[in-house]
């Protein structure tokens, strides 16, 4: 792929499929990678967060793993990928 120019794109929170690979909307020759491609991600998961993601989008990592069913591994899995930089850990807001 990377001899024909294709490049990817990690796992996107907003923009991913649950199992097929995207065009990338800034970039036509970079694909973006499905949440099925992450290792212990199950099909119904990705369903699930793909499908929760369509209603309302997430607004922290607390509300991800709570709609999306997420363990608390993937989702350290996905911070160490940095699948999920910018978003706040819980839904609070800090007044002070």
């Amino acid at each position: 792929a990377a001899a024909r120019g294709i490049k990817f794109k990690n796992v996107d929170i907003n923009k991913s499929h649950s199992k097929y690979f995207l065009l990338d909307d800034e970039d036509e020759n970079t694909l973006i990678i499905p949440f099925r491609a992450m290792d212990g991600l199950g099909e119904n998961v990705a369903n699930g967060v793909v499908e929760e993601r369509e209603k309302q989008q997430f607004m922290s990592i607390e509300d991800l793993q709570k709609r999306g069913h997420i363990s608390k591994t993937l989702i350290e899995k996905m911070q160490s990928m940095g699948i999920l930089d910018g978003m706040g850990e819980s839904n609070q807001l800090s007044l002070f």
